[in-house]
């Protein structure tokens, strides 16, 4: 796709979503910038859904549409603060690369607002993330109703976005894809760094730094997310985050993190011995991951159901604690009790894209929603054993890919990590010669 293509393609993005409601106005607005003690900014980031409709990258933006149009609100020039925060777009840049209809002032909206409203048959508006902006809108369709003449029947039909954003969002185009697959390539390179160099005598941090050079230089911009780095014990709490531990010789080491590119990013998560090779143990728990996740790459494929892949992968982890004695009695018994939660406390996945837990519906109405050629979920089984007294005490294994959908089956985007024991050792004994 040509650059000058890029702003149409948002365009039709919103156009999409007004044609699933061509009589309501959405409002959307843009995130703020974090600021904490001490006049502190920190990075700013975009709200995902205001991205994937505009790209606009300023805070404190809005976004309206209605009657087929796009009204996009930004802040004005000042050049007192942009000596601080830098250049602004303004009105007339905004509406020259961001090809909306019409630009407006932040300033203004309220006042657009109720204009806009005057004919609108249904409002979609995320109600509970900011009070007094919730009490403007409350207010403005208020106006509205008693200009339509309808104030003794009620407010105007009001409904929450997430609905139709997520069945636009969930099925990534060419344009998103084309930043999803760098990402993807990026992290996994950063983690076959990791595998190559990680030694005892490091600590999880180093660990973490290492990874960070690495993602940055292959093209991430930002961390996609708070990153695991947790080495023994550690490896068996889920979102274990201190990350600050010495790496020791005989442990696990699983690390979860990954980089974005344009804000769409990916999550994978990987774990090896520090040592040059797993123990019987460890081989054993990690070879039950790798199988399960295996078989869930092989499962995946238009038509089935996020309920179908994770039931499978209980299915399997279940028989496979059945056989290494960790669990006993019958396979259904154990599942239908939930016995293998201590061991496998999370899902097999979740939808991927803009967030690290995008948008999307598993089920609606009692419904499993089915997967699509050009959604992306991940891949993640794990066993992790906290109790002591048990030859796996202090394993943690998870082994997480990113998977597209496509018309046939799944492609695996993070490919290019090494997943079996042999190439792992192989990698991990140069390491520790």
């Amino acid at each position: 796709m040509l650059k000058s293509d890029v702003p149409f393609l948002y365009q039709e993005r919103r156009m999409k979503l007004l044609g699933l409601a061509p009589e309501a106005c959405f409002i959307f607005f843009g995130a703020g910038e974090v600021v904490r003690s001490n006049d502190t900014h920190f990075p700013f980031r975009q709200d995902s859904d205001f991205h994937y409709l505009t790209e606009f990258d300023e805070p404190d933006a809005a976004l309206i549409l209605v009657n087929g149009k796009s009204h996009l609100f930004v802040l004005e020039r000042d050049e007192s603060r942009e000596v601080w925060d830098g250049e602004r777009y303004g009105i007339e840049r905004a509406q020259s690369v961001f090809h909306v209809d019409e630009v407006h002032l932040v300033r203004d909206f309220a006042a657009k607002l109720d204009e806009l409203l005057i004919d609108a048959k249904e409002v979609y508006y995320s109600l509970g993330n900011h009070v007094d902006r919730d009490r403007m809108i409350l207010k403005s369709i208020h106006s509205a109703t008693r200009f339509q003449g309808k104030g003794r029947f009620g407010h105007l039909p009001f409904h929450d976005p997430f609905p139709l954003l997520s069945e636009l969002r969930t099925v990534k185009d060419g344009y998103e894809l084309s930043f999803i697959r760098k990402a993807c390539s990026a992290s996994a390179k950063a983690h076959l760094q990791l595998l190559k160099r990680v030694r005892a005598g490091m600590s999880e941090f180093d660990a973490f730094n290492e990874f960070q050079y690495s993602v940055f230089k292959n093209g991430c911009t930002e961390l996609g997310y708070g990153p695991i780095f947790a080495s023994g014990l550690n490896a068996t709490t889920l979102h274990y985050v201190r990350n600050n531990e010495m790496l020791k010789h005989g442990d696990l080491f699983l690390i979860d993190a990954a980089g974005e590119v344009n804000s769409y990013t990916s999550d994978i998560t990987q774990t090896f011995p520090i040592s040059s090779q797993f123990s019987p143990e460890q081989k054993s728990i990690y070879s039950a991951v790798l199988d399960t996740n295996r078989a869930i790459t092989r499962m995946v494929k238009p038509g089935i159901s996020y309920r179908d892949i994770h039931s499978r992968s209980v299915e399997m982890l279940t028989e496979h604690l059945l056989s290494l004695g960790v669990l006993s009695g019958d396979l259904k018994t154990q599942i239908h009790t939930g016995a293998f939660r201590k061991y496998y406390p999370h899902g097999v996945g979740h939808y991927l894209g803009l967030d690290v837990h995008d948008a999307g519906i598993y089920h609606e109405r009692g419904q499993d929603f089915l997967l699509k050629p050009g959604m992306l979920l991940t891949n993640e089984p794990g066993l992790y054993f906290r109790e002591r007294g048990t030859p796996y005490y202090g394993i943690g294994v998870r082994i997480e890919d990113d998977l597209l959908v496509t018309e046939s089956g799944a492609e695996v985007l993070t490919h290019e990590l090494p997943r079996e024991i042999e190439d792992i050792e192989n990698l991990r004994r140069i390491v520790n010669t």
